[in-house]
Protein backbone atom coordinates (compact mmCIF):
# COMPACT_ATOMS: atom_id res chain seq x y z
CA UNK A 1 0.00 0.00 0.00
CA UNK A 2 2.85 2.36 0.84
CA UNK A 3 4.53 1.58 -2.50
CA UNK A 4 1.32 2.41 -4.37
CA UNK A 5 1.01 5.74 -2.53
CA UNK A 6 4.63 6.61 -3.33
CA UNK A 7 4.11 5.74 -6.99
CA UNK A 8 1.08 8.02 -7.13
CA UNK A 9 3.05 10.81 -5.50
CA UNK A 10 5.88 10.41 -8.06
CA UNK A 11 3.38 10.54 -10.90
CA UNK A 12 1.72 13.66 -9.45
CA UNK A 13 5.07 15.47 -9.27
CA UNK A 14 5.87 14.41 -12.83
CA UNK A 15 2.55 15.77 -14.08
CA UNK A 16 3.10 18.96 -12.10
CA UNK A 17 6.52 19.44 -13.73
CA UNK A 18 5.06 18.65 -17.17
CA UNK A 19 2.43 21.36 -16.67
CA UNK A 20 5.15 23.86 -15.76
CA UNK A 21 7.12 22.83 -18.84
CA UNK A 22 4.04 23.49 -20.98
CA UNK A 23 3.76 26.96 -19.45
CA UNK A 24 7.43 27.56 -20.23
CA UNK A 25 6.77 26.62 -23.86
CA UNK A 26 3.82 29.02 -24.01
CA UNK A 27 5.95 31.86 -22.66
CA UNK A 28 8.68 31.20 -25.24
CA UNK A 29 6.06 31.07 -28.00
CA UNK A 30 4.80 34.50 -26.91
CA UNK A 31 8.39 35.79 -27.03
CA UNK A 32 8.52 34.81 -30.70
CA UNK A 33 10.73 31.72 -30.56
CA UNK A 34 10.75 29.85 -33.86
CA UNK A 35 8.68 26.70 -34.34
CA UNK A 36 11.82 24.64 -34.81
CA UNK A 37 13.24 25.85 -31.48
CA UNK A 38 9.91 25.25 -29.76
CA UNK A 39 9.89 21.71 -31.14
CA UNK A 40 13.38 21.09 -29.73
CA UNK A 41 12.33 22.50 -26.36
CA UNK A 42 9.26 20.25 -26.29
CA UNK A 43 11.35 17.18 -27.14
CA UNK A 44 13.85 17.92 -24.37
CA UNK A 45 11.07 18.56 -21.84
CA UNK A 46 9.48 15.22 -22.74
CA UNK A 47 12.79 13.44 -22.18
CA UNK A 48 13.27 15.20 -18.84
CA UNK A 49 9.73 14.26 -17.78
CA UNK A 50 10.48 10.60 -18.59
CA UNK A 51 13.75 10.86 -16.65
CA UNK A 52 11.91 12.25 -13.60
CA UNK A 53 9.43 9.35 -13.63
CA UNK A 54 12.14 6.73 -14.18
CA UNK A 55 14.24 7.89 -11.23
CA UNK A 56 11.20 8.50 -9.01
CA UNK A 57 12.01 12.13 -8.28
CA UNK A 58 9.06 13.47 -6.31
CA UNK A 59 10.17 16.81 -4.90
CA UNK A 60 11.60 20.10 -6.14
CA UNK A 61 14.44 19.76 -3.64
CA UNK A 62 15.67 16.70 -5.56
CA UNK A 63 16.30 18.81 -8.69
CA UNK A 64 19.99 19.39 -7.99
CA UNK A 65 22.90 20.21 -10.32
CA UNK A 66 23.90 16.56 -10.16
CA UNK A 67 20.41 15.57 -11.33
CA UNK A 68 20.75 17.89 -14.31
CA UNK A 69 24.22 16.56 -15.15
CA UNK A 70 23.06 12.94 -14.96
CA UNK A 71 20.13 13.75 -17.26
CA UNK A 72 22.39 15.46 -19.82
CA UNK A 73 24.79 12.52 -19.80
CA UNK A 74 21.91 10.12 -20.30
CA UNK A 75 20.34 11.93 -23.28
CA UNK A 76 23.71 12.68 -24.93
CA UNK A 77 25.88 9.62 -24.19
CA UNK A 78 28.18 10.09 -27.21
CA UNK A 79 29.03 13.64 -26.19
CA UNK A 80 27.92 15.32 -29.42
CA UNK A 81 28.67 19.08 -29.04
CA UNK A 82 25.74 20.21 -31.21
CA UNK A 83 23.23 17.91 -29.53
CA UNK A 84 24.62 18.64 -26.09
CA UNK A 85 24.39 22.37 -26.68
CA UNK A 86 20.72 22.03 -27.59
CA UNK A 87 19.94 20.02 -24.43
CA UNK A 88 21.84 22.44 -22.17
CA UNK A 89 20.05 25.39 -23.78
CA UNK A 90 16.66 23.68 -23.31
CA UNK A 91 17.22 22.68 -19.71
CA UNK A 92 18.44 26.19 -18.90
CA UNK A 93 15.20 27.55 -20.35
CA UNK A 94 13.13 25.26 -18.13
CA UNK A 95 14.95 25.96 -14.88
CA UNK A 96 15.20 29.66 -15.68
CA UNK A 97 11.40 29.67 -15.97
CA UNK A 98 11.04 27.76 -12.68
CA UNK A 99 13.37 30.22 -10.99
CA UNK A 100 11.45 33.19 -12.41
CA UNK A 101 8.21 31.72 -11.06
CA UNK A 102 9.99 31.23 -7.69
CA UNK A 103 9.21 27.52 -7.74
CA UNK A 104 12.89 26.84 -7.07
CA UNK A 105 15.16 29.07 -5.00
CA UNK A 106 18.42 28.13 -6.70
CA UNK A 107 18.76 27.36 -10.41
CA UNK A 108 20.62 24.01 -10.69
CA UNK A 109 21.31 24.54 -14.41
CA UNK A 110 22.87 27.97 -14.08
CA UNK A 111 26.48 26.78 -14.04
CA UNK A 112 26.11 23.88 -16.48
CA UNK A 113 28.55 24.73 -19.32
CA UNK A 114 27.92 24.24 -23.01
CA UNK A 115 29.96 21.38 -24.46
CA UNK A 116 32.96 22.54 -26.45
CA UNK A 117 33.13 21.59 -30.09
CA UNK A 118 36.31 20.52 -31.80
CA UNK A 119 38.25 23.32 -33.49
CA UNK A 120 37.13 24.09 -37.03
CA UNK A 121 39.24 22.14 -39.47
CA UNK A 122 39.36 24.88 -42.10
CA UNK A 123 38.37 28.49 -42.56
CA UNK A 124 34.88 29.22 -43.92
CA UNK A 125 34.75 29.76 -47.66
CA UNK A 126 34.08 33.27 -48.91
CA UNK A 127 33.86 35.04 -52.26
CA UNK A 128 36.49 37.29 -53.76
CA UNK A 129 35.63 40.96 -54.43
CA UNK A 130 35.51 40.31 -58.18
CA UNK A 131 33.03 37.45 -57.65
CA UNK A 132 30.80 39.60 -55.46
CA UNK A 133 30.86 42.36 -58.06
CA UNK A 134 29.98 39.91 -60.83
CA UNK A 135 27.16 38.43 -58.74
CA UNK A 136 25.52 41.80 -58.03
CA UNK A 137 26.05 43.22 -61.54
CA UNK A 138 24.52 40.10 -63.11
CA UNK A 139 21.60 40.12 -60.65
CA UNK A 140 20.96 43.80 -61.41
CA UNK A 141 20.43 43.04 -65.08
CA UNK A 142 19.13 39.46 -65.24
CA UNK A 143 17.17 38.98 -62.02
CA UNK A 144 14.02 40.66 -60.70
CA UNK A 145 14.23 43.70 -58.44
CA UNK A 146 13.15 41.59 -55.45
CA UNK A 147 15.85 39.00 -56.08
CA UNK A 148 18.48 41.71 -56.55
CA UNK A 149 17.40 43.33 -53.28
CA UNK A 150 17.66 40.05 -51.35
CA UNK A 151 21.10 39.30 -52.80
CA UNK A 152 22.27 42.81 -51.94
CA UNK A 153 21.09 42.38 -48.35
CA UNK A 154 22.90 39.05 -48.03
CA UNK A 155 26.12 40.59 -49.31
CA UNK A 156 26.07 43.95 -47.51
CA UNK A 157 24.48 43.05 -44.15
CA UNK A 158 25.26 39.36 -43.65
CA UNK A 159 21.84 38.09 -42.45
CA UNK A 160 20.94 34.41 -42.24
CA UNK A 161 18.44 33.11 -44.85
CA UNK A 162 15.59 32.62 -42.37
CA UNK A 163 16.10 36.18 -41.10
CA UNK A 164 15.44 37.46 -44.62
CA UNK A 165 12.25 35.39 -44.78
CA UNK A 166 10.98 36.81 -41.48
CA UNK A 167 11.78 40.42 -42.32
CA UNK A 168 8.68 42.62 -42.08
CA UNK A 169 7.80 45.93 -43.67
CA UNK A 170 7.66 47.56 -40.24
CA UNK A 171 11.24 46.44 -39.56
CA UNK A 172 12.68 48.67 -42.33
CA UNK A 173 13.73 52.24 -41.48
CA UNK A 174 15.06 53.80 -44.66
CA UNK A 175 15.67 57.34 -43.44
CA UNK A 176 17.64 56.12 -40.42
CA UNK A 177 19.35 53.45 -42.58
CA UNK A 178 18.81 50.38 -40.43
CA UNK A 179 16.60 47.30 -40.28
CA UNK A 180 15.48 45.05 -37.43
CA UNK A 181 16.44 41.43 -38.08
CA UNK A 182 14.90 38.55 -36.08
CA UNK A 183 17.95 36.64 -34.85
CA UNK A 184 18.60 33.53 -32.76
CA UNK A 185 17.06 33.63 -29.29
CA UNK A 186 13.81 35.29 -30.33
CA UNK A 187 15.04 38.89 -30.24
CA UNK A 188 15.48 41.60 -32.89
CA UNK A 189 18.87 43.01 -33.81
CA UNK A 190 19.19 46.54 -35.11
CA UNK A 191 21.32 46.16 -38.25
CA UNK A 192 22.70 49.22 -40.05
CA UNK A 193 22.57 49.35 -43.84
CA UNK A 194 24.43 51.51 -46.33
CA UNK A 195 22.90 54.43 -48.18
CA UNK A 196 22.91 52.49 -51.45
CA UNK A 197 21.22 49.52 -49.77
CA UNK A 198 18.57 51.87 -48.37
CA UNK A 199 17.99 53.24 -51.89
CA UNK A 200 17.63 49.69 -53.25
CA UNK A 201 15.10 48.84 -50.55
CA UNK A 202 13.21 52.05 -51.29
CA UNK A 203 13.04 51.21 -55.00
CA UNK A 204 11.80 47.71 -54.18
CA UNK A 205 9.12 48.90 -51.76
CA UNK A 206 7.93 51.55 -54.22
CA UNK A 207 7.72 49.02 -57.05
CA UNK A 208 6.22 46.07 -55.19
CA UNK A 209 4.38 47.90 -52.37
CA UNK A 210 4.01 44.85 -50.04
CA UNK A 211 0.49 44.85 -48.60
CA UNK A 212 1.01 42.23 -45.90
CA UNK A 213 3.44 42.19 -42.99
CA UNK A 214 6.12 40.16 -44.85
CA UNK A 215 8.60 42.19 -46.90
CA UNK A 216 9.55 39.50 -49.43
CA UNK A 217 6.99 37.13 -50.96
CA UNK A 218 7.34 34.21 -53.35
CA UNK A 219 5.18 33.41 -56.37
CA UNK A 220 2.40 32.06 -54.14
CA UNK A 221 2.31 35.30 -52.10
CA UNK A 222 3.90 33.63 -49.10
CA UNK A 223 7.04 34.78 -47.26
CA UNK A 224 10.20 33.46 -48.90
CA UNK A 225 11.84 30.62 -47.00
CA UNK A 226 15.34 29.20 -46.67
CA UNK A 227 15.09 26.83 -49.65
CA UNK A 228 13.80 29.65 -51.88
CA UNK A 229 16.77 31.86 -50.95
CA UNK A 230 19.26 29.00 -51.37
CA UNK A 231 17.91 28.35 -54.87
CA UNK A 232 18.13 32.05 -55.72
CA UNK A 233 21.78 32.28 -54.60
CA UNK A 234 22.71 29.11 -56.46
CA UNK A 235 21.08 30.18 -59.73
CA UNK A 236 22.33 33.77 -59.57
CA UNK A 237 25.92 32.67 -58.91
CA UNK A 238 25.82 30.34 -61.92
CA UNK A 239 24.56 33.19 -64.11
CA UNK A 240 27.44 35.32 -62.84
CA UNK A 241 29.94 32.73 -64.01
CA UNK A 242 31.07 31.62 -60.54
CA UNK A 243 32.17 28.04 -61.03
CA UNK A 244 32.15 26.78 -57.43
CA UNK A 245 28.88 26.30 -55.47
CA UNK A 246 27.67 29.39 -53.58
CA UNK A 247 25.32 29.31 -50.58
CA UNK A 248 23.69 32.06 -48.47
CA UNK A 249 26.01 31.13 -45.60
CA UNK A 250 28.98 31.72 -47.90
CA UNK A 251 27.71 35.25 -48.53
CA UNK A 252 27.41 35.74 -44.77
CA UNK A 253 30.99 34.47 -44.36
CA UNK A 254 32.10 36.89 -47.07
CA UNK A 255 30.52 39.81 -45.23
CA UNK A 256 32.01 38.67 -41.90
CA UNK A 257 35.50 38.22 -43.37
CA UNK A 258 35.42 41.65 -44.98
CA UNK A 259 34.15 43.25 -41.77
CA UNK A 260 36.68 41.48 -39.51
CA UNK A 261 39.53 42.39 -41.85
CA UNK A 262 38.69 46.09 -41.66
CA UNK A 263 36.95 46.70 -38.34
CA UNK A 264 38.05 43.97 -35.93
CA UNK A 265 36.24 41.50 -33.71
CA UNK A 266 34.00 43.85 -31.71
CA UNK A 267 32.27 45.46 -34.70
CA UNK A 268 32.01 42.12 -36.51
CA UNK A 269 30.44 40.43 -33.47
CA UNK A 270 27.86 43.21 -33.16
CA UNK A 271 26.94 43.20 -36.86
CA UNK A 272 26.60 39.40 -36.99
CA UNK A 273 24.49 39.28 -33.82
CA UNK A 274 26.86 37.01 -31.91
CA UNK A 275 26.74 36.89 -28.12
CA UNK A 276 29.41 38.99 -26.39
CA UNK A 277 30.83 35.81 -24.81
CA UNK A 278 30.67 33.81 -28.03
CA UNK A 279 33.78 32.60 -29.86
CA UNK A 280 31.88 32.20 -33.14
CA UNK A 281 33.42 35.41 -34.48
CA UNK A 282 37.00 34.21 -33.93
CA UNK A 283 36.99 32.08 -37.07
CA UNK A 284 36.73 35.24 -39.20
CA UNK A 285 39.72 36.92 -37.56
CA UNK A 286 42.16 36.16 -40.35
CA UNK A 287 43.68 38.35 -43.03
CA UNK A 288 42.48 38.28 -46.61
CA UNK A 289 45.44 36.84 -48.61
CA UNK A 290 45.84 40.00 -50.65
CA UNK A 291 46.93 41.87 -47.53
CA UNK A 292 49.91 39.61 -46.91
CA UNK A 293 51.72 41.03 -49.93
CA UNK A 294 51.24 44.60 -48.72
CA UNK A 295 52.36 43.76 -45.20
CA UNK A 296 55.48 41.90 -46.31
CA UNK A 297 56.49 44.76 -48.60
CA UNK A 298 56.47 47.00 -45.52
CA UNK A 299 58.82 44.70 -43.60
CA UNK A 300 61.85 46.78 -42.49
CA UNK A 301 64.41 44.24 -43.81
CA UNK A 302 62.58 43.39 -47.02
CA UNK A 303 64.84 45.42 -49.33
CA UNK A 304 67.74 46.72 -47.22
CA UNK A 305 70.44 44.30 -48.35
CA UNK A 306 70.83 42.70 -51.74
CA UNK A 307 73.64 40.50 -52.92
CA UNK A 308 75.34 41.53 -56.13
CA UNK A 309 75.15 39.13 -59.07
CA UNK A 310 78.17 37.02 -59.84
CA UNK A 311 79.75 37.54 -63.30
CA UNK A 312 81.38 34.14 -63.66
Amino acid sequence: MRAVARSKRDNDFGEYLAALAAQCLDSERVRGLSERSLSELHRCFELFHAYILLHKINDVADLTPQTVKDFLLRVNPIGSPAQGKMYVWSIRKLFGFLSLRQIITDNPARHIPHPKARPRGKLPMYLKPAEIRALLETAATLRSLQEFTILSLLVTAGPRPHEIGKLRVQDVFLEEQYIFLPVKGGWYKRTPISASMADTLRDYMDAYAPKGPALFLNTWKRPVDRSWIERLVRDASRQAGIRHPVTPNMLRHTFATWCADRHGAMVTRALLGHCSRSHSTDVYMHLIPGKFRVLMNRHPYQSTVRRARSHR
